[in-house]
């Protein structure tokens, strides 16, 4: 069924939007383009694009309520004592540390995280869906869909995704992954319209600061589209933090950890009323101004308050028992220990980047409000670049998303590589050179090199849009059913073994070999076909003798070490040939 409209998800740590469009708004001027939201959410305290990425779960863990309403029934509801509320669970995803990306930890098992990622996203999907149906008038088939990640998400984040939103009900045929900086690129260029993002050559950072995570890369403009220039780098040094600490740290100071909960347990609506007056206060926090940041306590919460807790607010605040007061000096010293590392993180981009530097550093997402973080940034760039906020930085990634939907193949034309990507086979051995342990013997008796990297792209390199290699291989024993490959990254241009330093396996490949059975084993030759350049990694195969495709399967996932035992897995090298999209 052709899609007649395109419709974007911005997946958020702190809240999660959708907004859409006809496709034929693609033919119009990028600047002209009839962009639908929604911004009507029940229970939000103002009209907003995003809704409150929180579940409220019952006893069994059925989701109760979701969004707003979900914070807002847990505080108000007396009878939601046995249930439990869950926010903030978009980045327990990134289940390992990656030592690549700063900030970046383990907070919740995989599989329970998985589960509150899929059962909010089907809640939010059924939700959107209704919506736009019916102010569109086209079927549900016809809807393309495209789910925003973050940048420093790795291949097994995006597949542990793509897999969430199908378990939530959107189709995988109709959904597209799209990176978070690079749509708020395009939301930049093409309806914010900001200068040094439009014409060729010009060369510009984007930093998309979030509620949970801060993603940072740049990009060139050219005649064909944007090509990445950029690392990426980011890390969990969002908004989020900051009210973890203003909580952990300038509550608990003033009113003690007892009191705090006792009040808390008391009245939990009064703390949805004071993080939203941080939420505002928080964002307009300008120490350039001399001024203290005061977060007035709303009547419930103060009536909760115990004498203790009073007075000692009152001695810490020269009398004053009713305003959370920071002075300039102790805000500044909250603010900064979020805001310091998104302004090492930039130090290192432009570092990396080299002489050529950018002309323009866009600050977008939520985070991008806080003045003090825009003082900052502006002066740690100094004349390094001119940095530019968009009038509507938070709705960067939500707005530029749906234009990526209406073109992908052409709105990013060049990734650069973060990593080697390549599979472990076997090799001829050479001797002197590779380890004894490695060796091993073909269907032939002769002497391979297990263990070989076989490399298909290099880390560094800039990636043209559906950019394919192609290689050839055999089972490496007669016999092989199937030929079983481990993917694997390195952060070496050219590592020669799996085994080295740095290398990490992502992934697992496995390629039927059942049809060519009957044939000579040199005879039994399957071509593996990787597509990269893309959001994400694409795989097929092919039987040459045949010329019919293969079974594959790539797990991104999965520990199938024990796996590899059983199919025989090594595979010699035959041939190599790439291709890209645009050649």
């Amino acid at each position: 069924m052709e899609h007649r409209i395109v419709a974007a998800i911005d997946f958020g740590t702190h809240g999660t939007g959708y907004a859409w469009a006809f496709t034929s708004e693609r033919d119009r001027e990028p600047r002209q383009r009839s962009i639908h939201f929604f911004d009507e959410w029940a229970g939000q305290p103002s009209s907003y694009i995003k809704n409150r990425t929180a579940l409220l779960l019952g006893p069994d863990g059925a989701p109760v309520e979701w969004g707003h309403q979900a914070r807002r029934r847990f505080h108000t509801d007396s009878r939601t004592g046995a249930f439990e509320y869950v926010d903030q669970f978009k980045m327990d995803l990134l289940q390992d540390p990656d030592p690549d990306v700063p900030g970046t930890s383990v907070a919740r098992r995989s599989d329970m995280s998985s589960y509150l990622v899929t059962t909010y996203l089907q809640l939010f999907f059924q939700f959107a869906v209704r919506d736009i149906v019916a102010r569109s008038g086209v079927n549900e088939g016809e809807i393309l869909w495209c789910l925003t990640v973050p940048a420093i998400w790795r291949d097994r984040e995006r597949q542990i995704m793509r897999q969430c939103a199908e378990r939530a009900g959107i189709p995988g045929d109709q959904l597209l992954l799209a990176v978070e900086p690079e749509v708020a690129a395009l939301y930049c260029r093409h309806d914010a319209g900001l200068p040094g993002t439009d014409a060729a050559g010009d060369r510009f950072m984007v930093v998309d600061a979030g509620g949970g995570t801060v993603d940072i890369t740049a990009y060139e403009v050219t005649d064909l589209g944007l090509t990445e220039i950029g690392y990426t780098s980011g890390g969990g040094h969002g908004s989020t933090y900051l009210d973890l600490d203003f909580i952990s740290e300038a509550m608990v100071r003033r009113l003690g950890r007892a009191s705090l909960d006792a009040a808390y347990d008391a009245d939990r609506g009064a703390f949805a009323d004071l993080l939203d007056s941080w939420e505002r206060a928080k964002l307009s926090f300008d120490p350039t101004a001399g001024h203290a940041l005061v977060v007035p306590l709303s009547n419930r919460l103060y009536r909760n308050l115990d004498s203790v807790a009073r007075d000692k607010l009152g001695r810490a605040q020269n009398g004053i028992d009713d305003e959370i007061i920071l002075d300039p000096v102790e805000a500044i010293g909250l603010f900064d220990r979020t805001v310091e590392p998104i302004l090492d993180l930039v130090d290192d981009q432009l570092a990396r980047i080299g002489d050529a530097g950018v002309g323009r550093i866009l600050l977008v997402g939520g985070f991008a409000q806080s003045r003090h973080l825009q003082n900052q940034l502006r002066q740690r760039i100094g004349s390094r670049a001119t940095l530019v906020i968009p009038s509507k930085p938070a709705w960067a990634v939500l707005i530029g998303a749906v234009h990526y939907a209406l073109a992908p193949s052409t709105a990013i034309v060049g990734r650069r590589s973060r990593f080697t990507y390549g599979v472990s086979v076997a090799m001829k051995f050479e001797e002197g050179r590779d380890p004894e342990e490695y060796r091993t013997f073909d269907y032939a008796n002769v002497a391979k090199s297990n263990n070989r990297f076989d490399a298909f792209v290099p880390a560094g390199e800039i990636i043209a849009s559906g950019h394919e290699v192609r290689r050839t291989y055999l089972p490496l024993q007669d016999g092989q059913t199937a030929i079983g490959i481990k993917i694997f990254t390195s952060m070496d241009p050219e590592p020669r073994y799996v085994t080295d330093s740095g290398c990490s396996q992502v992934g697992y490949l496995t390629v039927d070999a059942t049809d060519s059975l009957s044939l000579p084993t040199p005879d039994r030759t399957s071509e593996v076909i990787m597509t990269f350049g893309g959001t994400e990694i694409s795989v097929r195969a092919r039987d040459l003798k045949s010329e019919q495709d293969v079974r594959v399967t790539v797990d991104f996932v999965t520990d199938h070490s024990t796996d590899l035992e059983r199919l025989g897995s090594a595979a010699t090298t035959r041939t190599m040939r790439k291709r890209s999209a645009n050649d």
